[in-house]
C-alpha cells in the first residue's frame, strides 16, 4: 500500500481574517508512507504563520530571452503568498511568457476539487479508477474487501485538490481582495495556466477510516491503471505525491517505466521518512531511515527511467533540507532534486469539510472557526507531496516556453537537474552521516529548484546562420575600419532566434546586448608614438647623380640590453629615374606622392589612403605639355595590394587630379571584421574613384583637398551596393621659422550597402531552426571626423621641431564614442 507524503495536515484561518493570518499548522506524522504522509486534520490551536520568505534575489541581468515584463511585475502578493514561487525564482520564467498554457499535468491522488475559487477553469478532466471498476478497498468497518467508490467517500484533508493547487492554481492579475483589508483572497501555481487531469485511485473507503489506520492508500493494481489513463489522454507530465516501502512487486515501477517509453514525464516525492539514529521506547539504538527514496520513486535515474522520472526531496523556507524529507541516496542522486515543501501554502477544501467540529466564525469567535461560506479554502502544509508538483509545474513552463523539448522531454528535465543551485552543508546530514558538498551529492541530489537559471540560456549562446554557427559575442562586436558598429546600429538581428546548449531557443534582444560592449572596444586608433620616436631620431641620406635620385632613412631602435629579441630597425627606400617626359619611381615604406592633406597621428585600419603603403610600391608618371600628367602606381604590402591610375593638372599655382584604384585586402574587411564572424575570412575588393587637388591662395596660404567613393565587394557573403567614402581637406600657411597645418578628415566610412542574411526565426518542434532571408543595413551609427593642427619649424640652423595636435570624434564611426586625442611634440638635431 502506498500513502500521500502529507507531512503536517492542514489548518485554516478564515478569509475574513486574512489579514492578521494566513494560515496554521497541526502535525501528523505518518510512517507508513514513502517518507510519512497522510492522516486527517485534528483540530488543533494554530500556530501563528511563520514571517515570510525573504524576497529572492534580483535576477541577474539576462538580455537575450525576450522579455514581456519586468520579473517583478509578476511578484505580486499571492505570489509571494504560496512561500513556495519566490524560493524557486518563478517570475524569471513568468517573465519570458511561460505560464504551462496546453500543458496538461495528470495528478494521480486522492482527487481534485475543481470549483474551488482559484482552480476554476484549471481542472480540465477528472477520472475516478474505482468509479466503475471494483478496487481493493475498506468497508465502513475498515475490514478489507473488493469494491467500487460509494458515494461521500471523499478525502475530507483535500491532500489532491492541495497539491494541484501547487500546480495550476489561477493567477488574478487584479486578484480578489478579501473586505477592506486590501489583502490578496489567493494565491497562484507554479504553472498557473497549465491543466489538471485529476486522477483519483485511492483505495475505496480508505480515507474514511479511523485511528491508526486512518490515511488514504493505494494499491499498486490502481495506480498503474491510473497511469496508464493519463497516459491514453496525453499528459505531458504526471505528478505522484505517494508512496510507500519498496518492495519485490514491480507492478506500479513497471507502469511507470510505460510511462516514460511513451513520452511522459514522472515527478515523484521522495518521501517523509526521515528520522535519526535514536533509540526506541524501551531504550533500544534505532538506525536512521529515510536515506534514499521511497518506491516508486527510487527508480529515479535507473536506466529504464530514460531520464524522465524525478524524485523530489523538500527544503524549508529558509532553503534548508526539511527534517522528515527522505534524502537522494547513491542510485537516484542524479535525478532527486529539492523543491519547497514545507509551511507552503495551496489551495484545499472548505473547512467545514476539514474541521467539521469548528464553530463558526463570528464578531466574538474570531480564532479556531469557520467561515460562513461552502467554497474552497487556504492552508499552510508540509511533505514532499507539495515539492513535488513545483517541480511538474516547472517542467510545464519549460515545455511552454520551448515547444521543441516536447519531442525529447528528458531533456527538460535535465535543464532544472543541471541548473539547479548545490545545496552545500558541511556539517553531517543527521539522516546518511554525509556531508552535502559541492556538486551531486547522497543527501540533496543536484540540489535545489532555481528557475531564474533555468530559465537562462545555457552554454554557448550561438545564431547560426546557415554557414556555421557564431557567437552572440562575435556578432555584435563592433567592426571596425568603414563599418564601425553596423550590427547594432542595423537592427536587423534583434528578434532573431539564437539556441542554447539544449537547442532552446532565446529571442535575441540585440539593444540589450550591445549597451553591454564598451563604445571604445576597439581601442585607441593613435599611432605608436614609440615607432615615430625611432623614425624621428632615424637617419636619413640622398644622394643624386643626373637623373637617379636614391633616398633611405632607417629608425634607430635603442639597444635594451636585458631584451634578448629586440626587432630589427625598419628602413625606407625610395629611388627615382626621370626620362624625357616620363619618370619611375620604386619604393619600400613611405608614400607615394599625393595632393590630399592626411592625418599624421591617427591610423587608418586596413588599407588606408589609397595613395600610400608600408609595403613596396612602384609608379610610372608622364606629363603630356606643360601641365597634364598621368600617373600610373601599384603597391604590395602584406596580403594587400593596390593598382591605378590618375590624370590631372600639375602646376605652380594649382594641381589637379582624377582616377581610379582597383584595391584587394586578404586580411580585414575595409579594415575591420565582418565575414569572420558567418563563418568566412576577412577580405575586401574594392574600386576607388578619387579626385584631388591643392591650390595657392593668396601668396602664402596652400588649400589642398581629396575625395574618395568607392564600390566595395565582401566575398564570402551576399551584399548589396555597398559603398563607401573618404575624404579630407586641408590649409597651411608659413608662420615664422615654420610652416602651420590644418586639416580635417573622415576615414573612410560605409555610406550605403546591405547584407542579406538567412536568419534563424523561429525553431521547430524537432528542434530545427526555421529561417527567412533578412536585409542588414552595412552603415555604422556615427561618422568620425578628426581633427589636426601640425606646426614644424626649425630653430637654428641644426635644430628643428614638430608640435602637432590632433582630436577624434566619434571614432571608429561609432556614435557616442569618447573622443580620442593627443598631443606630439619632437625636437631633433643631427648627433
Amino acid at each position: 500500500m502506498y500513502l500521500p507524503h502529507f507531512e503536517t495536515p492542514c489548518r485554516h484561518i478564515p478569509r475574513s481574517l486574512c489579514a492578521a493570518a494566513m494560515l496554521g499548522v497541526s502535525v501528523l506524522a505518518l510512517t507508513a508512507c514513502a517518507g510519512g504522509g497522510g492522516g486527517s486534520a485534528s483540530a488543533v490551536t494554530p500556530l501563528p504563520p511563520p514571517p515570510p520568505p525573504p524576497p529572492p534575489p534580483p535576477p541577474t541581468s539576462n538580455p537575450f530571452p525576450e522579455q514581456i515584463a519586468d520579473p517583478s511585475a509578476f511578484e505580486t502578493r499571492e505570489y509571494d503568498a504560496t512561500v513556495g514561487l519566490p524560493l524557486i525564482g518563478a517570475s524569471a520564467a513568468y517573465a519570458i511568457g511561460a505560464t504551462g498554457k496546453d500543458i496538461t499535468i495528470a495528478v494521480i491522488d486522492t482527487g481534485v476539487i475543481s470549483d474551488h475559487p482559484d482552480l476554476q477553469g484549471a481542472v480540465v478532466d477528472i477520472y475516478d479508477v474505482c468509479a466503475d471498476t471494483a478496487c481493493r478497498g475498506f468497508d465502513s468497518n475498515g475490514n478489507p474487501t473488493t469494491m467500487t467508490r460509494q458515494s461521500g467517500d471523499i478525502d475530507t484533508e483535500g491532500h489532491g485538490t492541495l497539491v494541484s493547487g501547487v500546480i495550476a492554481a489561477r493567477r488574478q492579475d487584479d486578484y480578489r481582495m478579501s473586505g477592506d483589508n486590501n489583502i490578496p483572497n489567493g494565491i497562484q501555481g507554479a504553472a498557473y495556466e497549465s491543466s489538471i487531469l485529476g486522477i483519483r485511485a485511492d483505495s475505496p473507503g480508505s480515507c474514511g477510516r479511523s485511528g491508526e489506520d486512518e490515511d488514504c492508500v493505494f494499491s499498486d493494481g490502481d495506480l498503474a491503471r491510473a497511469i496508464q489513463y493519463a497516459v491514453d489522454q496525453g499528459a505531458s507530465i504526471i505528478n505522484m505525491s505517494l508512496g510507500g516501502e519498496v518492495d519485490n512487486d514491480q507492478t506500479l515501477e513497471n507502469a511507470v517505466r510505460a510511462a516514460v517509453a511513451a513520452g511522459v514525464l514522472v515527478v515523484i516525492s521522495a518521501g517523509n521518512e526521515a528520522e535519526p539514529a535514536g533509540t526506541d521506547e524501551n531504550g533500544n539504538p534505532t538506525e536512521a531511515v529515510g536515506n534514499s527514496p521511497t518506491e516508486p520513486a527510487y527508480i529515479a535515474g535507473q536506466d529504464s527511467s530514460q531520464g524522465r522520472v524525478v524524485a523530489v526531496g523538500a527544503i524549508d523556507p529558509a532553503g534548508r533540507i526539511s527534517d522528515f524529507s527522505n534524502r537522494a541516496g547513491a542510485s537516484a542522486r542524479n535525478y532527486y532534486i529539492l523543491a519547497p515543501g514545507e509551511d507552503i501554502v495551496s489551495t484545499g477544501p472548505d473547512d467545514d469539510l476539514i474541521f467539521p467540529d469548528s464553530p463558526s466564525c463570528s464578531q466574538t469567535v474570531t480564532d479556531n472557526c469557520n467561515d460562513a461560506d461552502d467554497e474552497g479554502d487556504y492552508y499552510r502544509i508540509s511533505g514532499t507531496s507539495f515539492a513535488a508538483p513545483y517541480v511538474a509545474g516547472s517542467l510545464a513552463l519549460l515545455l511552454d516556453a520551448f515547444p521543441n523539448l516536447k519531442s525529447k522531454p528528458e531533456v527538460a528535465l535535465q535543464i532544472l537537474l543541471d541548473t539547479a543551485t548545490d545545496y552545500v552543508d558541511n556539517s553531517p546530514d543527521p539522516i546518511t552521516g554525509e556531508i552535502a558538498g559541492e556538486g551531486v551529492d547522497n543527501v540533496s541530489g543536484v540540489g535545489v529548484l532555481n528557475l531564474e537559471e533555468a530559465f537562462k540560456p545555457q552554454g554557448q549562446q550561438n545564431l547560426d546562420f546557415g554557414i556555421e554557427r557564431v557567437s552572440l559575442a562575435e556578432v555584435f562586436a563592433p567592426s571596425g575600419g568603414a563599418f564601425g558598429d553596423w550590427a547594432a546600429n542595423s537592427g536587423a538581428f534583434d528578434g532573431l532566434i539564437f539556441q542554447d546548449k539544449y537547442e532552446r531557443g532565446f529571442r535575441v534582444n540585440a539593444s540589450a546586448i550591445t549597451a553591454r560592449i564598451p563604445k571604445d572596444a576597439l581601442g585607441s586608433r593613435l599611432t605608436d608614438f614609440g615607432a615615430r620616436a625611432n623614425w624621428a631620431n632615424g637617419e636619413s641620406r640622398s644622394v643624386r647623380a643626373g637623373n637617379v635620385s636614391l633616398n633611405w632613412t632607417q629608425a634607430r631602435v635603442w639597444d635594451d640590453p636585458t631584451a634578448p629579441y629586440q626587432e630589427d630597425a625598419q628602413s625606407t627606400f625610395q629611388m627615382r629615374y626621370s626620362f624625357g617626359e616620363s619618370q619611375v619611381e620604386l619604393g619600400k615604406g613611405g608614400s607615394l606622392t599625393h595632393l590630399a592633406p592626411d592625418i599624421s597621428l591617427l591610423n587608418e585600419p586596413g588599407m588606408g589612403n589609397a595613395f600610400s603603403t608600408s609595403g613596396t610600391w612602384a609608379k610610372f608618371s608622364h606629363a603630356f605639355g606643360p601641365d597634364l600628367v598621368m600617373d600610373i602606381f601599384s603597391a604590395e604590402q602584406e596580403g594587400r595590394s593596390q593598382s591605378g591610375f590618375m590624370f590631372g593638372r600639375d602646376a605652380y599655382t594649382w594641381s589637379v587630379r582624377a582616377g581610379a584604384s582597383f584595391v584587394k585586402d586578404e586580411e580585414t574587411a575595409l579594415g575591420g571584421t565582418l565575414q569572420r564572424r558567418f563563418g568566412e575570412e576577412d577580405q575586401t575588393s574594392m574600386t576607388a574613384y578619387s579626385m584631388e587637388g591643392a591650390m595657392l591662395a593668396g601668396e602664402a596660404w596652400m588649400i589642398s583637398s581629396g575625395l574618395e567613393l568607392a564600390s566595395v565587394e565582401l566575398p564570402g557573403l551576399d551584399t548589396q551596393d555597398v559603398w563607401t567614402s573618404r575624404w579630407s581637406v586641408g590649409a597651411s600657411h608659413p608662420v615664422r621659422q615654420g610652416r602651420l597645418h590644418f586639416i580635417m578628415a573622415q576615414p573612410r566610412r560605409a555610406e550605403t550597402g546591405s547584407l542579406r542574411l538567412n536568419a534563424p526565426v523561429g525553431v521547430d518542434l524537432n528542434g530545427g531552426l526555421m529561417r527567412e532571408f533578412i536585409n542588414a543595413d552595412l552603415t555604422p551609427s556615427g561618422r568620425q571626423i578628426d581633427f589636426e593642427t601640425r606646426y614644424a619649424f626649425g630653430l637654428s640652423d641644426s635644430w628643428s621641431g614638430e608640435a602637432t595636435a590632433v582630436m577624434s570624434t566619434s571614432p571608429n564611426h561609432i556614435e557616442g564614442a569618447e573622443q580620442q586625442g593627443a598631443l606630439w611634440l619632437r625636437l631633433s638635431t643631427p648627433w
